[in-house]
């Protein structure tokens, strides 16, 4: 559910339009706080979001990949890919891990292996 809500929220901020974060709470059926919460984790994983206080929210230059919905499953195979890449791929590796812990709540990150 997180993860779509991400996505939703990530194709309202992709319009290009500047949006409150009180209509983005009212659109996606969430609290303000969460819709914080999700901007940075938006933000974690590498997408630039611009906020201004009493303004709202915009989407900069987007990513070339937007944001993916992954199954529990599926996460951990990625964690495990990236596990497996050789020394060639270290440092994108590591910066892959990162972006993906960003996403993964604090309690849930031992559980994928981040």
């Amino acid at each position: 559910m997180k993860n779509e809500r991400l996505t939703q929220l990530y194709l309202e901020l992709a319009s290009g339009n500047t949006v409150t974060a009180t209509t983005l709470a009212e659109t996606l059926g969430v609290s303000k706080p969460t819709i914080h919460r999700d901007i940075e984790r938006l933000r974690g994983a590498g997408m630039p979001i611009k906020g201004t206080t009493n303004v709202g929210y915009t989407l900069g230059d987007a990513p070339e990949i937007p944001p993916l919905l992954l199954t529990a499953d599926e996460l951990r195979a990625l964690v495990t890919g990236i596990k497996a890449a050789g020394p060639a791929h270290a440092d994108a590796s590591r910066s892959l891990v990162e972006k993906v812990r960003a996403l993964i709540p604090p309690r849930s990150r031992k559980k994928y292996g981040l």
